[in-house]
């Protein structure tokens, strides 16, 4: 078989399985390059030689080694689908492994910039209303930009505190949310004409309103760039997993509230929540809480 026809049939397994369009789109570009490098050849003749000029290749092409990482990994599960569907003999995947990238520490919101966020929608009108509430379950449930736009009404649980997402692979779950995300929706809901999309944009010329798109919420956080310059949707997300961890939160629970399959995804939280370690390591050191309970007892001992 053509490496070309192996594609596009691996491609249609992966949108059958349920893939996103986003998944199923980043596989196509991925494989549709390593095909670009090989040349499209029988997929018998995809060997350890091969792969390693391919991986020098990307390597040397200037990307980042998160990105090469991610290159490798679309190549290794579609190498793994040809010798499970048996179109080739060898298991490649076991002499071809994944890079170890370096991850970079993603830094998360402050207080104070979290406060600069509220802070930018003080009007009482429907669209200050509106974004306040998007802000609020961005940083209280975690969600991706998404899983966001496409919450339906019905998903919604505000008197219980929770929402029902529609995650990647359109694997569904439970996410809880606080009191004062709470209070946000509410207020919201109680200005938002029945629809049965959640979150809606009004049409300044006709009044009308429509369910809320990615490229909107793109836009208001452009917009938010002018309080908060580095923000943007993930870094929410990535607020909220170490903020829930910082809380006392332990990393099981916070790999089912994000959705993610594996417990690897979420370790890199565990680093990110070690600032607040940091922050708080004046409290806990030993030395000195040792100097502090002498001096204590020195002083209560009358030397």
């Amino acid at each position: 078989m053509k490496l070309s026809t192996a594609i596009e049939s691996f491609l249609l397994e992966q949108t059958i399985r349920g893939n996103s369009p986003m998944t199923v789109s980043g596989y196509r570009s991925i494989l549709g390059y390593f095909c670009s490098f090989s040349g499209d050849l029988d997929v018998e003749k995809i060997d350890l030689d091969l792969l390693r000029s391919y991986y020098f290749h990307i390597h040397q092409s200037g990307l980042g080694s998160v990105s090469v990482q991610s290159y490798i990994r679309h190549l290794r599960a579609f190498l793994n689908w040809l010798y499970n569907s048996d179109l080739i003999e060898t298991d490649l995947c076991r002499k071809f492994k994944l890079p170890k990238a370096k991850r970079p520490i993603v830094d998360v919101l402050t207080d104070s910039e979290i406060s600069a966020l509220f802070g930018a929608f003080q009007g009482e009108d429907f669209r200050n209303v509106r974004n306040r509430a998007i802000i609020a379950l961005f940083l209280d449930a975690g969600l991706r930009l998404n899983e966001l736009v496409s919450i339906q009404r019905a998903m919604i649980h505000v008197s219980e505190g929770y929402v029902i997402v529609d995650g990647k692979g359109n694997k569904q779950r439970v996410v809880p949310f606080g009191v004062m995300t709470r209070i946000y929706l509410k207020e919201y809901l109680s200005m938002a004409p029945k629809s049965p999309a959640l979150f809606l944009s009004s049409r300044e010329e006709d009044g009308s309103f429509s369910p809320i798109t990615e490229a909107t919420v793109k836009m208001m956080f452009r917009r938010l760039k002018a309080v908060v310059p580095r923000i943007h949707p993930h870094l929410l997300r990535h607020t909220f997993a170490t903020r829930y961890l910082e809380n006392g939160g332990n990393m099981y629970s916070l790999q089912m509230l994000l959705g993610h399959t594996s417990l690897e995804m979420v370790k890199r939280y565990v680093h990110l929540a070690q600032r607040k370690v940091l922050r708080d390591f004046i409290n806990y050191s030993p030395l000195d809480r040792f100097q502090s309970e002498n001096t204590t007892a020195k002083i209560g001992g009358f030397e």
